[in-house]
């Protein structure tokens, strides 16, 4: 009998380059927002009135919101592995042990391998992937009986390849291979 497995992991979007775009495109409109509405001095050579300015300016900030929002979410216990990418899935997915061929730790690189970070579709040799973050380069590759990959990205290898090991030992993933 294994023992009680209770891992848990979240990670934020950690992409500099997006954070720096949308944070710069917040203070570009906010900038415009108080020369022109507050101060009133057109912002620009053929500004935009003073509702379509505040219309447009609505969008960064909204790029913002979803940048605070994101995170992944990985739990692994006895029943198996949920994942949860806020905000862009509204429920847990929950894979079953049972539904595996194989689990294992590897290295990857999610931009060469899946043309970037989030939620990505890779080619039929890598499958799917889930990740945050550019830095994170590990992930937890599965395997499941019907041939397909999903990879979720980690930041704690050590802790989850204990746990494969274990889930391996105890034979709840039948490698079929």
């Amino acid at each position: 009998m294994m023992n009680t497995i209770d891992f848990k992991e979240t990670q934020r979007f950690r992409i500099w380059w997006a954070w720096l775009t949308v944070l710069a495109l917040n203070v570009l409109f906010i900038y415009a927002f108080v020369q022109q509405i507050i101060f009133d001095i057109p912002f620009g050579s053929k500004p935009a009135s003073d509702l379509g300015l505040i219309l447009i300016g609505i969008i960064p900030f909204i790029f913002l919101f979803i940048l605070l929002s994101i995170k992944l979410k990985t739990r692994i216990n006895n029943s198996g592995i949920y994942y949860r990418f806020y905000p862009f899935q509204f429920t847990e997915t929950l894979i079953e042990w049972h539904e595996l061929r194989d689990a294992y730790l590897r290295e990857y690189n999610s931009f060469h391998e899946y043309g970037g970070w989030g939620i990505r579709i890779g080619t039929a040799k890598t499958g799917k992937a889930i990740n945050t973050s550019a830095s994170c380069n590990t992930g937890l590759q599965l395997q499941f009986t019907d041939g397909k990959l999903l990879l979720i990205g980690t930041k704690k290898p050590d802790d989850i390849k204990l746990i494969i090991d274990a889930v391996m030992a105890s034979g709840k993933i039948n490698r079929r291979i």
